[in-house]
């Protein structure tokens, strides 16, 4: 099976998910997110942090959107604070993306 991939510019996240602290950007760990088809990669791409959550809880080789096997990937990028916090977040990343969309979700409401 041929598998297409892009990557997502940026890191999805503002702080690190592990410390808290305000991270620039300059260290990150990178998350293969996987699609079945072009029209839910463009989903995805349109507002990936609105995704968060849907990709937290994805089933690894399957669609977040479809649960369909996966025929295409996303890169994103988890930015984190230090080399202790990036090993964290590779041993557990889907633990730390639902922190970030959780995060993000009450940052909304903060908004509105």
């Amino acid at each position: 099976m041929l598998t297409l991939s892009s990557v997502f510019a940026g890191p999805v996240n503002k702080n690190c998910p592990v410390s808290g602290k305000e991270v620039d950007g300059s260290k990150s760990v990178k998350y293969t997110v996987p699609f079945c088809c072009e029209k839910c990669v463009a989903k995805f791409e349109k507002d990936p942090n609105a995704h968060l959550a849907a990709v937290a809880k994805g089933e690894k080789g399957k669609c977040i959107f479809s649960g369909k096997e996966c025929a295409e990937t996303v890169d994103i990028q988890i930015a984190v604070c230090c080399a202790k916090c990036e090993k964290k977040v590779k041993a557990a990343p889907q633990k730390c993306i639902a922190k970030i969309a959780k995060t993000q979700k009450s940052e909304k409401k903060k908004d509105s």
